[in-house]
């Protein structure tokens, strides 16, 4: 049987402060079924944009069962501006008060040429806008790509929200540094690497060490971490225990295994030092995009479509979904995994 808890954890009333840590997920404000549009290139057509009762209904699921105390909301101009405008106070009207909502922009495209979504004039007008609408002291950068030049556009985001910038998808490896103040940092590989967890994730070589690695890499930081909980894995299909097929598809990429992410969330949870531990996060926008497919719950049954409907998800991709809100509702009521002490003095400044 899988051991779930690892040593130096215990199952305890949360203090306070672990009860506030970040409980977040990423999607798509607008909600939308193909949003493809200036995300992969600028030629895609746009998509529709959700109703105010489809937003309720999703904040509802997202902050009630679901335990989040933050929402990041991507948008690339899917969706013409204006109408982004509507939807984010909507969203705004809808998150309760005590839930964070911070706007993720996308800047640059991933089509070759890198193709930014907005210029200069056209970033620093449409952010005085929106800071209208979702006045939060802080905004987010998403990009799951590493390393790629954003200085074209940091300091008009910094001018507007003068509360710092979040790096959302932030790489293993990959530096974060001034204007970002925190970030949310992609786990996929170290958290899909291994078909069974006592068999495979957890030996030597595969995926428990790997993550053991990035925590570790990130306690010689300052910023705070949160980390990304995984719904979607490859295909284990194509290998024996577990291994990277080689490629990423939609049609074919399996469940994360039932308990990958307890078993990931203690782990962190032993190792992270609480200075630099931010809380868990939990990209949605990968569920939307495999649980579309047809082989698995198509259009209708998609993610998204069944948070427009207030439908609890119970699709291909159910049992990491709920364990993830498991997770999330665990600290918010105070009851779940304790951190661990610090292992060493914070560096000083």
């Amino acid at each position: 049987m899988f051991r779930i808890l690892i040593p130096l954890l215990f199952a305890a009333t949360l203090p306070a402060a672990e009860r506030t840590v970040e409980r977040s997920y990423w999607l798509h404000a607008s909600l939308g079924l193909f949003t493809q549009k200036n995300y992969f290139g600028p030629d895609f057509p746009a998509t529709t944009a959700p109703t105010t009762r489809e937003i309720e209904h999703a904040a509802e699921w997202l902050t009630g069962h679901g335990g989040a105390n933050r929402l990041y909301l991507i948008f690339h101009r899917e969706i013409p501006d204006e109408e982004a405008l509507r939807v984010f106070r909507d969203w705004r009207a809808a998150v309760p008060p005590s839930v964070g909502l911070i706007p993720a922009l996308v800047t640059r495209m991933y089509d070759e040429p890198q193709t930014a979504v907005f210029d200069p004039d056209e970033l620093d007008s449409f952010l005085a806008r929106l800071r209208e609408v979702v006045p939060s002291d802080s905004i987010a950068l998403y990009d799951i790509a590493p390393k790629r030049d954003h200085t074209t556009f940091t300091g008009i985001l910094t001018k507007h929200y003068p509360g710092g910038l979040i790096r959302l998808g932030l790489q293993p490896g990959e530096p974060i540094a001034a204007p970002f103040r925190s970030a949310v940092q992609d786990t996929w590989s170290a958290f899909c690497h291994g078909a069974d967890n006592e068999r495979d994730w957890l030996q030597p070589g595969f995926g428990a060490g790997t993550l053991r690695n990035w925590v570790a890499e990130r306690n010689g930081g300052n910023a705070p971490i949160a980390w990304d909980l995984v719904t979607v894995a490859w295909d284990y299909s194509a290998t024996e225990r577990g291994g990277f097929p080689g490629y990423d598809d939609a049609e074919k990429n399996d469940p994360l295994p039932a308990g990958r992410n307890l078993a990931a969330r203690n782990l962190i949870r032993e190792l992270a030092e609480p200075r630099v531990f931010g809380g868990f996060s939990s990209d949605l926008y990968i569920l939307q995009e495999n649980s579309r497919s047809a082989p698995h719950d198509g259009k209708e049954g998609s993610f998204y479509e069944c948070l427009k409907r207030g439908e609890d998800y119970a699709g291909f991709y159910a049992v990491p979904l709920r364990e993830i809100a498991g997770i999330y509702r665990e600290l918010r009521t105070g009851t779940g995994v304790q951190a661990r002490t610090p292992a060493s003095s914070p560096p000083q400044p």
